[in-house]
C-alpha cells in the first residue's frame, strides 16, 4: 500500500479551482494530524469508544481528502475494530498510528514543496 497518492490533492485543487486554498488544506491537514493520532490512541487505551470513533473518523475522512492512503487504510481498520466492540484490537493498530503519520507527512511536506514550483 502507498503511503501517499498526489492525485487526491490534485483533484481537490481543480474540483475547487483555487490551487491556494488546497495548499491551506494540506497544510492544515499536516498541522492537525499528530493531534488526530494522539486522540484515537488515548482514546482507545481509556476505552472511550465514542470519542475512539470520532477521532478514527475525522482521521480517515481527512486522510483519504489528501490522499494519505496508508492512513485511510489504517483508520478503517480501527473503524472496523471499534464498530465490533475490540477496544484492544483497535488500540493495537491505534498503537502503529504515529510511524504511518509521520511518512504521510513527510510524503506530503515533499509533494507541497513541489507545488511551490508550479
Amino acid at each position: 500500500m502507498s503511503t501517499f497518492d498526489p492525485r487526491d490533492l490534485d483533484r481537490l485543487a481543480v474540483d475547487v479551482s483555487h490551487w491556494p486554498f488546497m495548499v491551506s488544506f494540506a497544510q492544515k491537514y499536516r498541522r492537525l494530524l499528530p493531534q488526530r493520532v494522539t486522540r484515537i490512541v488515548s482514546a482507545t487505551e481509556r476505552g472511550d469508544l465514542d470519542q475512539a470513533m470520532d477521532a478514527t473518523l475525522s482521521l480517515r475522512v481527512a486522510s483519504s481528502i489528501v490522499g494519505a492512503l496508508e492512513l485511510v487504510e489504517m483508520a478503517r481498520y480501527i473503524e472496523t475494530r471499534l464498530r465490533a466492540g475490540d477496544l484492544v484490537g483497535a488500540y493495537a493498530r491505534a498503537r502503529l498510528l504515529a510511524d504511518a503519520a509521520e511518512r504521510a507527512d513527510l510524503a506530503l511536506t515533499s509533494y507541497l514543496v513541489a507545488c511551490q514550483d508550479r
